[in-house]
């Protein structure tokens, strides 16, 4: 499997993961920040925060920041992100790029696009990374 389908299912695998998380959690607690409405066809449509989007944006920063943009997904499927040479992220790369993946979540349907058709996310592009296969090395 490429590294591309990998990518895509380590992505489901993480979203099927926080929706489980979250729908156990807002099951309990209901929170919903409204940012706006407006009227389409004399139905009030609104929009706004959840606790699920929430959930979203703290698993992945999380995972960003602090495992070195390793999710579970990515850990499943074994693959990793690295800078374009190959070298690790430092953190300064891993922040920027968090950044930019939030920013990224507001346009996902642009974002999944160039994903489809380049085979890289708008993030990697701007921070200069790019997800490959882990390889593991036996100890000598």
């Amino acid at each position: 499997m490429n590294v591309k389908n990998k990518r895509i299912l380590a992505l489901l695998l993480d979203l099927a993961i926080i929706g489980f998380i979250s729908s156990l959690v807002t099951s309990m607690i209901k929170f919903e920040w409204e940012l706006g409405t407006y009227s389409l066809f004399n139905h009030r449509i609104s929009f706004g925060l959840s606790l699920s989007v929430l959930f979203y944006l703290v698993y992945f920063i999380l995972c960003d920041i602090f495992w070195n943009s390793m999710t579970i997904g990515k850990e499943v499927l074994k693959i990793k992100v690295v800078l374009q040479d190959g070298a690790p992220l430092e953190l300064k790369s891993r922040i920027y790029r968090t950044l930019l993946k939030t920013i990224s979540i507001l346009f996902w349907p642009i974002s999944g696009l160039v994903f489809l058709v380049n085979g890289y996310t708008l993030e990697d592009d701007f921070s200069k990374t790019k997800t490959v296969e882990k390889s593991y090395r036996l100890p000598q």
